[in-house]
């Protein structure tokens, strides 16, 4: 079993905190550069777990380590922001070790680049139909 199978049940999850963490995004310009930008950064994980294993998110996290230069130079952020701004993402439950985010976090990512999008080309919605 790789990372994506083994956090599949924490990305997919309904959990209201989820819901909090993708509303940050929203309002957070900073926020939503660092979860913008997260699939990309370097990481190193542990082993993945193997079939049937239990895996604990917090330790998978413990053992994680993230290149923050490499992220805040991808989000156009000092290191400091990208430090303070994972703790918030990690907390919240956006971003998980293996690149991904949760599936809140994802729609909330492309309905705002979208209408960023669509605004810079002075697309309107009925443009669309």
């Amino acid at each position: 079993m790789g990372w994506a199978e083994a956090l599949l049940p924490y990305r997919a999850s309904d959990d209201p905190q989820g819901f909090l963490g993708a509303a940050l995004l929203a309002q957070d310009q900073t926020l939503f550069r660092l979860a913008a930008t997260w699939p990309r950064v370097k990481k190193v994980l542990p082993p993945p777990p193997g079939p049937g294993e239990e895996i604990d998110l917090e330790k998978v996290w413990e053992q994680t380590r993230v290149d923050f230069d490499d992220w805040a130079g991808l989000a156009q952020v000092n290191c400091l922001a990208a430090i303070s701004g994972f703790q918030v993402l990690k907390a919240n439950g956006v971003v998980f070790p293996d690149g991904s985010l949760s599936h809140q976090a994802e729609a909330v990512l492309k309905r705002k680049a979208a209408s960023a999008f669509m605004t810079a080309t002075g697309i309107k919605g009925k443009d669309l139909k």
